[in-house]
């Protein structure tokens, strides 16, 4: 059996890694130069190590994505980072129940409040039952109204903006039944772990084709066409609005939602900026919704001797900086870089990357597993696996390896 892989992130990774495991002949498929997609990073000429475009860890209980990279021989570094939130002018501790207790912004009872709510939902084993509320109805009961208003409240509607009232409860209980207090992260960089997964791939007899896009896929008689070469099936492993794009509205059954771009703008410094690892800005009107230091985690002498900086968003497609240049960006951005640290100063900056990229994050609303398509299309030999199909889990790579997994899971059932 032949099959086409269409798109070289991790998800196409680990579905072509398991069909040549069972002897398919495989071709991947991917429209950037490089492998890893939204994990996919750069390297500057002084550093030792990658860079991801979009702040990455795993948490110590993905197992799919850490078995990936026993198997293909990349090491994983356990760390303990702090996570913070900024408000009210300090950057405070809140990522533990200890610290929840400690939360000088709320009041006692709000603390313990929302350390129970919290506590509630992480044991819960499978919270899709949830799904059926809102996040904005459901979760100030969870938790408290203290603790929402000042905390959850500002991160989902910086997080979503205008599609804030449409998430549903199960992908909040997701980020909170996940999380681990240890976090791993991939020696030389994701894109290190998405390189050497290519060299496995190509050394049981795959193809990867590199800055490829797929012009057209048709079905021809038992044979489906990807740009004239024929294969036995294919799996489309682009988001759905991509997949549209290439093979046509009758072909995609995938339901209507909402996605937001992602865009950091990541920051080479002189000097250390922020005291935790990850920091959440409970700040209303922000520009940017979360700094993550990564040198906090990584040590700097792997970016030569630098400090690394994102700062993250996602935004809706009218959003304005979208279009704006890094000058522009940058401009926008320092006053709110002066108000968390008041020695930062510009000539700190040594160099500005901006990255963006549609279709990041989805908006799950309620009851949106009644509408999740199988990896199975109708159309014999045609499959999907991407991102909006992990749900209640939250994009990451550790569910894009295991959907990749479980469609070549698929496709083996469906040769036998």
């Amino acid at each position: 059996m032949k099959i086409a892989v269409v798109g070289g992130g991790f998800t196409g990774l680990a579905c072509a890694l398991s069909l040549l495991e069972k002897k398919c002949e495989v071709v991947v498929f991917e429209g950037e130069k490089t492998l890893g997609g939204l994990a996919g990073g750069i390297k500057d000429k002084n550093w030792k190590w990658s860079l991801e475009h979009f702040y990455h860890h795993v948490f110590t209980n993905d197992k799919d994505i850490l078995s990936l990279a026993k198997k293909v021989g990349v090491k994983a570094l356990i760390n303990e980072p702090v996570t913070t939130s900024f408000i009210n002018g300090k950057e405070i501790p809140l990522d533990s129940p200890v610290s929840v207790i400690k939360f000088p912004e709320l009041s006692l009872f709000g603390r313990v409040r929302m350390g129970l709510g919290l506590a509630v939902l992480k044991l819960i084993p499978n919270g899709l039952f949830l799904e059926k509320y809102r996040v904005v109805d459901e979760l100030p009961r969870f938790i408290g109204k203290e603790g929402y208003r000042v905390i959850w409240e500002r991160l989902l509607r910086a997080k979503f903006g205008p599609f804030a009232d449409k998430v549903n409860m199960s992908w909040f209980w997701a980020r909170v039944a996940k999380r681990t207090k240890n976090l791993s992260y991939f020696e030389g960089g994701f894109q290190n772990l998405a390189n050497k997964t290519g060299e496995k791939i190509e050394s049981l007899g795959g193809k990867i084709l590199p800055d490829r896009k797929i012009g057209k896929i048709e079905k021809q008689g038992e044979k489906w066409l990807v740009d004239g070469v024929e294969f036995d099936g294919v799996v489309m492993t682009t988001p759905a609005p991509v997949a549209e794009t290439v093979l046509g509205k009758e072909m995609v059954t995938f339901p209507k939602i909402s996605y937001l771009w992602g865009q950091t703008v990541v920051l080479e410094l002189k000097e250390k900026l922020i005291s935790g690892y990850w920091m959440n800005v409970l700040k209303n009107n922000w520009p940017f919704l979360v700094v993550v230091e990564h040198t906090n985690m990584i040590n700097k002498k792997y970016y030569g001797n630098n400090r690394i900086v994102y700062l993250g968003n996602y935004l809706p497609e009218e959003n304005k900086q979208l279009g704006m240049s890094e000058e522009k960006l940058i401009a926008l951005y320092l006053p709110y870089l002066r108000k968390i640290n008041k020695l930062f100063r510009k000539k700190w900056i040594k160099s500005i990357r901006v990255f963006r990229r549609p279709f990041a994050q989805p908006v799950f609303p309620i009851n949106f597993s009644k509408e999740i398509p199988p990896v199975k299309s109708k159309m014999e030999g045609l499959y999907f696996a991407n991102m909006s199909m992990v749900y209640p889990y939250d994009r990451g790579t550790n569910y894009a390896v295991k959907m990749g997994v479980a469609v070549a899971r698929q496709v083996l059932n469906d040769i036998r």
